[in-house]
């Protein structure tokens, strides 16, 4: 009830008291207790606080227990409007798994991971980013964002050099950008072969997948139905972990891994068909190249929930998850653990060849 209603009623009270002459003085004075006590709560009575709802992002629970720091630091170094980019790159830059979870020591001129405290990393981190940030709002004539989001990637060289080099950010200008600084020498192997040997000249769309919405609860698996019941369990189970498990390379080929829920990416897809009833291999030696020999071959256009999808990262076929419909697909993987990522992500559609197989009727 507002303060004027309640104020109103009181009156109409106060008004029949009145007529009873030998109560009138101590009714004025509870009504003028009421009063002060309005005025007190700015015209409303206290609530309990109420938490703010989470983010809808794709941002994982680990990293959403940041908020309020981040909320915190971007108020202090005036970009209150940075937030959820600065989760973004919280998730990118360690998924909150390590105390440095901006890797911020490095622009304070440390080896990397020096900084131990969270809030210490994001403090540091939030004031380097908001120097780039506003240098490129004010200069940058495209990207002015993206602009800064690399350059937290490559350094604050970067921002100046873009913007001079055609205004700003571009996903070429990033790509040349690392050409330069490596000499033109390109990685081999990992999840950043081919890159030039420079930063990740991806940084950019990394981030910005994070920036997603979610999908699901608790960036769950969506709401496309429809696949066999075995699919359907299988799926259930990946998602009941998703942003809880993080990625353990050899992981999830021991009972206890498995009770731990530490999975790398195909002990995480065998894990959650077996818990369907659907065996896919021994539990110590399931790997990419044991699961690609799965099933039956299906054409990426006739693809279809449940169905095991493979990239080319370390090596070909050396990655795996399960396609949930929707562009989207369900795995385990080294930058987020249990995600749901989109097919349609710069790295994923780069990385996908499309082997698909079928392992249900």
């Amino acid at each position: 009830m507002s303060s004027i209603a309640k104020g109103k009623k009181a009156i109409r009270f106060l008004s029949f008291c009145l007529r009873h002459s030998w109560i009138a003085g101590i009714l004025l004075a509870l009504f003028m207790i009421l009063l002060i006590m309005l005025a007190i709560n700015g015209g409303e009575t206290s609530d309990p606080a109420v938490a703010e709802a989470p983010s809808a992002l794709n941002i994982s629970p680990a990293v959403e227990a940041y908020r309020s720091v981040v909320e915190k630091e971007c108020i202090a170094n005036d970009i209150p409007e940075c937030v959820d980019i600065i989760l973004a790159m919280i998730m990118q830059e360690s998924g909150g798994s390590v105390p440095d979870v901006m890797q911020s020591s490095e622009s304070k001129g440390l080896p990397p991971n020096t900084i131990t405290d969270p809030v210490e990393s994001i403090k540091v981190g939030v004031a380097y980013f908001s120097k780039g940030y506003k240098k490129a709002k004010k200069e940058a004539k495209v990207n002015p964002k993206e602009t800064a989001i690399q350059g937290y990637n490559f350094g604050s060289g970067f921002i100046g050099w873009s913007i001079k080099n055609g205004g700003g950010w571009t996903a070429d200008r990033a790509v040349e950008f690392a050409r330069i600084q490596s000499n033109g020498q390109k990685r081999s192997g990992g999840v950043r072969d081919g890159q030039y040997a420079y930063g990740d000249q991806l940084y950019v769309q990394h981030v910005m997948a994070y920036l997603q919405p979610n999908v699901g609860e608790n960036g769950g698996a969506g709401s496309t139905k429809g696949g066999t019941k075995e699919v359907e369990k299988a799926i259930s189970t990946g998602s009941s972990i998703v942003g809880k498990s993080p990625y353990v390379w050899g992981g999830g080929r021991s009972d206890v891994d498995i009770k731990a829920r530490r999975f790398d990416c195909s002990s995480f897809v065998r894990w959650c068909y077996s818990e369907a009833g659907i065996n896919l291999g021994p539990v110590g030696s399931t790997t990419t190249d044991t699961l690609v020999k799965k099933g039956k071959a299906v054409s990426k256009k006739d693809m279809k929930r449940g169905d095991l999808v493979f990239f080319d990262t370390y090596k070909v076929n050396g990655h795996v998850g399960i396609y949930l419909g929707d562009g989207k697909f369900i795995n385990d993987n080294s930058s987020k653990g249990v995600w749901v990522d989109e097919m349609s992500n710069s790295y994923w559609s780069s990385t996908f060849k499309g082997v698909v197989r079928r392992v249900t009727n």
